[in-house]
């Protein structure tokens, strides 16, 4: 009989092959999403900048300019005040 350097493969080495590619595999899943949550998120902080943006222009208009678009004082700043409601 022959003795070879390798030892002989036991039962438990395909199991654990297995669960290291299943765990390799659900990572990879996972990762997969992330830049499309990092672009969600960066959507959402882009709308968020125009709109206080907006918000501030708004508020920047003239009493004069503001009756031309329908609006008074009081509605720019109530508008002006919602932007705070975004965080």
């Amino acid at each position: 009989m022959a003795y070879t350097a390798c030892p002989a493969p036991t039962s438990q080495e395909p199991q654990q092959t297995a669960r290291h590619a299943l765990s390799t595999i659900t990572i990879t899943r996972r990762l997969h999403h992330i830049p499309g949550l990092i672009n969600i998120l960066a959507d959402r902080y882009a709308r968020f900048v125009a709109i206080r943006r907006q918000r501030r222009t708004l508020l920047s208009l003239t009493d004069a300019q503001l009756l031309d678009i329908g609006l008074t004082r009081a509605d720019a700043e109530e508008e002006y005040r919602r932007s705070f409601n975004l965080l």
